[in-house]
Parts: C-alpha cells; sequence; structure tokens
C-alpha cells in the first residue's frame, strides 16, 4: 500500500472506534436506533474488527433482538477467531449453528483467573469465548435471555473438529442453584477451581472494592468487626460469625461440597493459586491434559490483573488466621489434599 493509502486506513480506524465509542454512549442512553446506526457505521469503516459486532449484539440484546444479537455474536466470534488463531477454519453448518462450552474456570475471584483463561486461550486447540467472564448463569438480566444467547459467545465448532473451549466466570462457584442449572443442561463439562490463601484473597478483594469506589468502610470495620469473640480451632460450623461477602468467599468448602453434589469429583480440576504464580507453565500444563489437549508451551507467562495493596499487620492476619483455619482443615479433609495455607 502507498503512504496515503495507509495513512487512510489508519484514519479509517480511528473514525471506526470513534463511531464504536458514540454507539456505546447512545447504547448508555437507551437510544438503540441511533447505536445502531453509529456502530453499523463502524463495521462499515473497518469490517473485520470483531469488536463492533460483539458491541452490536449487544444493542441488539438490550433492544430485546436476540435473533439479531445471535446473529452478530456469532459474525464477532468468528471474526475474533480468525485473529487469536488464524490457523484455524470453522465448518460452520450455518449461522445458527451453536456450540456448547467444554470447561469454564468457576473460581475463585482474586486467585488468578484471568492470567489462566489468557494461557488456556493462547493453546492452538483452545478457541476464546467472545469474552473471558460471560456472567450468564450468575446474572438473571443475561440469564434470562435464553440458553441460544449464551451459546452464541461461543466459536461455533463442529464435533469432527479436535477443537474445545470455554469461559471463565470465577463468582459462578458461590451458587448451588448454578451448579443445578448447568448440571441439568451439560452434565459432562469440566470445571477449574483456582484456589488461594483466604486470608489474601479477602485482603485483595478489600482493596478492589476500595479502588472502584464500591467500599468506604476501613478494613478493620469491613471485615474484622464481629470477630472480636474468641475463635476455636476445632472443626465446628463458624459460619455465624460476621457473615459478610469478604468472609464468605473464603469459606471454600461450602461452595466446593454444594458444586460436588451436583458434578463427580472427577469433572473438576483444584488447582492452587501459589503453585500456578510461581510455576505458571507447570500448572498450565496440569490443564492441558486435564482438558486432553496436547501439551503447549507458550512464550512467556505475563501476569494480567496484578493488583498491589498495603500490607496488613501480624495481627489482623493471626485473626483472619484463626477464622479460617477450620474451613480450611474441612476442605482438605473433603479433597484429601493439603494447602497449606496456616498463616
Amino acid at each position: 500500500a502507498t503512504a496515503f493509502e495507509e495513512s487512510t486506513k489508519i484514519g479509517d480506524f480511528k473514525l471506526a472506534d470513534a463511531y464504536c465509542n458514540l454507539g456505546r454512549v447512545l447504547l448508555k442512553l437507551e437510544q438503540f436506533e441511533e447505536s445502531i446506526a453509529a456502530l453499523e457505521q463502524a463495521i462499515k469503516l473497518e469490517p473485520e474488527q470483531y469488536w463492533y459486532y460483539r458491541v452490536l449484539g449487544r444493542v441488539w440484546s438490550e433492544k430485546g433482538e436476540l435473533a439479531e444479537a445471535i446473529k452478530n455474536y456469532q459474525i464477532a466470534s468468528q471474526k475474533q477467531i480468525s485473529k487469536t488463531h488464524p490457523h484455524v477454519v470453522l465448518k460452520t453448518k450455518g449461522e445458527q449453528h451453536l456450540s456448547a462450552p467444554n470447561f469454564i474456570i468457576i473460581g475463585q475471584a482474586k486467585c488468578g483467573t484471568s492470567s489462566l483463561y489468557n494461557y488456556l486461550t493462547q493453546h492452538p486447540q483452545i478457541l476464546p469465548a467472545l469474552k473471558k467472564e460471560i456472567a450468564f448463569w450468575n446474572v438473571k438480566s443475561n440469564f434470562d435471555k435464553g440458553l441460544d444467547w449464551y451459546l452464541a459467545h461461543f466459536p461455533t465448532i463442529t464435533s469432527e473438529e479436535s477443537l474445545i473451549t470455554g469461559e471463565a466466570t470465577p463468582f459462578y462457584l458461590d451458587s448451588k442453584s448454578i451448579a443445578k442449572h448447568i448440571g441439568q443442561i451439560f452434565p459432562n463439562i469440566k470445571f477449574i477451581i483456582l484456589l488461594r490463601n483466604p486470608i489474601d484473597v479477602v485482603i485483595s478483594d478489600y482493596y478492589m472494592r476500595v479502588r472502584l469506589s464500591r467500599e468506604s468502610s476501613s478494613l478493620k470495620k469491613a471485615i474484622l468487626s464481629g470477630l472480636d469473640n474468641p475463635i476455636h480451632t476445632s472443626n465446628t460450623d463458624l459460619s455465624h460469625f460476621h457473615d459478610n461477602r469478604y468472609l464468605r468467599r473464603g469459606r471454600y468448602i461450602e461452595f466446593i461440597s454444594q458444586w460436588m453434589d451436583v458434578f463427580p469429583k472427577q469433572q473438576f480440576l483444584i488447582l492452587r493459586s501459589e503453585d500456578f504464580f510461581v510455576d505458571p507453565a507447570n500448572t498450565v500444563n496440569q490443564v492441558f491434559k486435564f482438558l486432553e489437549v496436547e501439551p503447549y508451551q507458550l512464550q512467556a507467562y505475563p501476569n494480567k490483573n496484578k493488583g498491589s495493596y498495603p500490607p496488613i499487620s501480624q495481627s489482623t492476619r493471626q485473626t483472619l488466621s484463626d477464622y479460617f483455619r477450620p474451613f480450611n482443615q474441612q476442605l482438605e479433609e473433603y479433597l484429601d489434599r493439603k494447602f497449606n495455607w496456616d498463616f
């Protein structure tokens, strides 16, 4: 291409982005027709940009036109795969062919799920969903759109292709009702769970919410109030102690046992986040083996969404350690493995 042609392409791309951003603003204002017009203009300028079709699918979803939404999500998925996995030529059976996920990373938040999903979808046989967190099973407004809407977020893989796909919404783990819903539809699906020392999860979750202006209380008030009573280290149920969102999320045994009431243990791969952070290549290859794809070595393993926060006092950490110890012990007994999260 000539220098003029190249500058025109760059200019078109920036203009297309501007139309897309306009479409997103108009969507927030619920001006659906105007939003659709802006996004169609963006697509006209840059027809291979999958992101525009994805946003357009969202507009049609909010407008209640689910058939149009599904069509645009499928186009977006096809174009995304052509960029992420250019060696793959999907043999679709038509626009309405939908594929189910082969796996879901269901937990836990603040444990490295974004990095893990990013690594997995670089494998030549593992195709990404349109977005990492589809949040279908845990968000009523999405669930009400129906199963086809959910499936449209995955690339259209036919049975003769040695390819798999999946998503990662870590908040799925929090609910047994989600397990039951998935079990009714996908009884053989595989699940991946990352678990990190619950003390670190609690602190990370707190500071993330502070950054997002969703938490205004001090750490002590938000997390530690209600833990002044002596906490014994026996395997008794301590859930009556200050049952707030922070502490509840670290009681892994409650969630995992509920999911394993619905699915057999062999359909789960449970990983320790600390091992993943230290040696991501080894952990990722464990997942590849679990998913029954070929071993694969990435060129790099960058840590996505790595957060930082002030150190907590030793007394605060000890208090949290005392609280979580019985739950950690129950988890180790239930899974017959050690996590070594004493402090």
